[in-house]
């Protein structure tokens, strides 16, 4: 079985192909055309030539053929849109974005660092999860003001229910900070954690750190649990339920 779906990227559009036959596969690769491949569990298929597998057409949506377009052509998926941003995955020459006018105490930084990084984030994150931290871009002007987005929650917590959750992350760079873009942000993400993620959703945050507090009690976040890390710092973990 092969069909062939259409989808709009940027305005111009591309073909997925989707196949359970290797020759038909073989021939979406050779064309250059982004590919589906319908999995046949212990058929002995011959998977490699494309990065998706599905097991049923039935796992097919709009979306879903959008993003393997997206990813097929390197173009970031748009996560969400509010009134003053876009968030979206990262791309490519993301990391020559700089950190400028950090605040206090804070070291000015690149957002990933290197090229490699940045590569193996889109690669590997975003590629194999599906989500990750996202670039917080200012409508118009399209400049990164921050990141945004949700990760594994990792370690501090190893309770049943929390463990293997996962947590809203974000910042805003110092000279965009008060005018609510985190708020902002963070409700995009929201949104899209909602439509797409199962609830709870949760946030570690330090506890003098108010500024945190104050946006994730806006956004309908409980404290459920707090932790003592040394050094008179206490670490808060809130919870959020769709």
């Amino acid at each position: 079985m092969t069909k062939e779906y259409l989808v709009m990227i940027e305005g111009k559009p591309h073909t997925v192909t989707v196949s359970d036959e290797t020759e038909a596969l073989l021939a979406a690769k050779a064309a250059g055309k982004a590919s589906v491949g319908l999995w046949k569990r212990d058929s002995g298929q011959d998977i490699s030539m494309t990065k998706y597998l599905i097991e049923s057409v039935e796992d097919l949506s709009r979306e879903y053929l959008e993003q393997v377009a997206r990813k097929h052509l390197g173009v970031p998926w748009v996560i969400a849109e509010t009134e003053r941003l876009v968030l979206r995955e990262f791309q490519p020459g993301d990391e020559k974005e700089t950190e400028t006018g950090a605040g206090p105490g804070e070291k000015e930084e690149g957002i990933f660092g290197s090229p490699g990084l940045l590569r193996e984030y889109i690669r590997y994150q975003y590629g194999f999860y599906g989500y990750g931290i996202w670039a917080m871009t200012e409508k118009g002007s399209g400049k990164i003001i921050g990141r945004a987005g949700v990760v594994n929650l990792t370690g501090e917590w190893e309770r049943a229910g929390a463990s293997d959750a996962l947590e809203l992350g974000y910042r805003v760079f110092a000279p965009y900070r008060r005018q609510g873009f985190a708020l902002e942000a963070c409700r995009g993400v929201l949104g899209w954690y909602k439509e797409h993620m199962d609830c709870p959703l949760y946030a570690k945050i330090d506890a003098s750190n108010e500024a945190s507090i104050n946006v994730i009690e806006k956004l309908g976040f409980s404290l459920t649990d707090q932790k003592y890390i040394g050094s008179g710092q206490w670490l808060y973990l809130y919870g959020w339920n769709c």
